[in-house]
């Protein structure tokens, strides 16, 4: 797996994530390599934590992650990212607030 893959398989929340956060946190973030995140791709990881696949604990961390890293672009959901990486501000997450989030993520 080489760092796209692994910035990739980090941000669909895959089944390898734990291999791909060892490539990612050994590799720099500033190598010309970025990653988008789509709107797709995070409203998928949204809807499978309000199904109950992914913990809805581990999802803070997760967008923390998307909205540091240099290499990781998140723009095209970057509003969404921010509220999820800033639950002090936005409020607790639970899965009705995902759900509003991810409604109006859609449009």
């Amino acid at each position: 797996m080489d760092k796209l893959d692994a910035l990739d398989e980090f941000a669909r929340f895959g089944e390898n994530r734990f291999e791909a956060i060892s490539i990612i946190t050994s590799s720099p973030d500033n190598q010309g390599d970025v990653y988008i995140v789509t709107q797709d791709v995070f409203c998928h990881v949204l809807q499978r934590v309000i199904d109950g696949e992914i913990d809805i604990d581990e999802l803070e961390l997760w967008a923390n992650v998307l909205e540091s890293r240099q290499d990781i672009d998140e723009s095209a959901v970057e509003g969404a990212i921010f509220a999820l990486s800033n639950n002090e501000q936005m409020g607790e997450l639970s899965k009705s607030t995902l759900k509003k989030l991810l409604e109006l993520t859609l449009g």
